[in-house]
């Protein structure tokens, strides 16, 4: 969809009535009304105290879709990039900090016309230079995003998120079981003395842990299809748990495509995070 019938312009108090009833389909608590609210709340704060820069696109004096930008920093070995950058410690990248469509405006192309504005003004700015569009999806938004191979996932990234979601909820359920005295079968030493007593108690964390889990697992079916296992050790005496057979490079197209289906939803409060190559990006639609 050409942006030419769009005005586009910065963010300022002139267009806080023009905002004022974007939409991008938010029902009470859900990230699309997360959305909705950074515009019309706190986009203009954020602005004046250079947290980031949002710019709204108008037609008929409707604000019909927004993103906000701000600078920041890839931190991830795995980067596929000329050799002579690989030893960098991190790559500069342009974060899309909030990107949403007003619901009048769905399925026009507008959001994929936008991207690519976003793409060429990074690639073409003459003082300040971000090799990489980095963005953190929200479920619901991540079937789009990864619609168009050049976007990547973060790997390492969603695996950290997924296990401090996981550790969070096992946690939680572990306390709630030890208070009702929840049982569970599994086999102990019968030689009591304070080591055996220790490796006991930690037998019975590791197969209630290992319980629950379970359970995740069937609630979140990406866990299931990465055969994934929960590591369960002590740090200064507290529980850390560790997802196994996740972040794997047999598992890398699994997790894309599973991600891909609009019907599968993280059954988890985190965001999805990806990257594209500017550069490459701006080649493919520009030449």
């Amino acid at each position: 969809m050409p942006l030419k019938s769009f005005e586009k312009h910065a963010l300022s108090e002139k267009w806080l009535e023009v905002i004022k009833d974007f939409d991008c389909n938010g029902s009470a608590n859900s990230n699309f009304e997360k959305l909705n609210t950074f515009l019309k709340n706190d986009a203009l704060r954020y602005n004046k105290d250079n947290f980031s820069r949002t710019t709204i696109y108008i037609k008929t004096g409707e604000c019909v879709a927004y993103y906000s930008l701000a600078m920041n920093a890839i931190k991830e070995p795995k980067i596929n990039v000329e050799d002579k950058y690989q030893s960098l410690k991190s790559y500069p990248a342009l974060f899309l900090t909030r990107f949403a469509i007003d619901k009048k405006y769905k399925r026009t192309g507008i959001g994929k016309a936008i991207l690519n504005e976003i793409i060429r003004n990074a690639y073409k700015n003459k003082e300040i230079a971000s090799r990489f569009l980095f963005l953190d999806a929200y479920p619901e938004t991540i079937s789009w995003y990864l619609g168009n191979p050049l976007f990547k996932i973060l790997y390492s990234n969603l695996t950290e998120r997924i296990e401090n979601c996981c550790e969070k909820r096992i946690l939680k359920d572990l306390n709630r079981r030890l208070k009702q005295g929840y049982e569970i079968d599994c086999d102990l030493d019968e030689n009591i003395n304070i080591d055996v007593l220790k490796k006991n108690c930690e037998k019975i964390l590791v197969s209630h842990v290992n319980n629950i889990f379970d359970e995740i697992k069937h609630e979140n079916t990406l866990l299931e299809i990465c055969h994934s296992k929960t590591n369960l050790h002590f740090e200064n005496n507290r529980p850390i748990i560790k997802l196994i057979n996740f972040n794997t490079r047999q598992n890398s197209d699994s997790i894309r495509n599973w991600l891909k289906e609009k019907d599968n939803f993280l059954n988890m409060d985190i965001t999805i995070p990806l990257y594209v190559d500017i550069n490459k990006y701006y080649s493919a639609i520009y030449g």
